[in-house]
């Protein structure tokens, strides 16, 4: 895993998944990704995992970058999720396809 900071591209990337899932916004959501990460999370899957995150990324959060690695011809970015209510942690696995997000994973 490599420490340094990622690009501010993927940082905006990862800002928009979680503001588009505390606000429940699932067109903001498909809006960083590419054509499979738009094919594959479907509005039924997104509405899920909103409804036990929003109200959690609403109350404040905060994320530990972990560091990346490289799989295939994919870059992939992990962080740690914490929220202001000290409950359960979560791992952020977000890969990237050039600029746009081709998958997420919160877990």
């Amino acid at each position: 895993m490599n420490p340094t900071a990622p690009s501010q591209n993927v940082l905006d990337c990862l800002q928009v998944i979680l503001n588009a899932t505390a606000s429940k916004n699932y067109e903001l959501f498909t809006t960083v990704g590419d054509e499979g990460y738009k094919a594959s999370i479907t509005q039924q899957m997104f509405d899920d995992v909103s409804e036990q995150l929003a109200s959690r990324l609403q109350k404040g959060y905060s994320i530990t970058y972990f560091g990346d690695l490289k799989q295939g011809n994919s870059q992939i970015y992990l962080w740690k999720l914490s929220f202001e209510d000290g409950g359960d942690e979560f791992v952020v696995h977000m890969t990237m396809n050039g600029d746009k997000v081709a998958g997420i994973f919160i877990e």
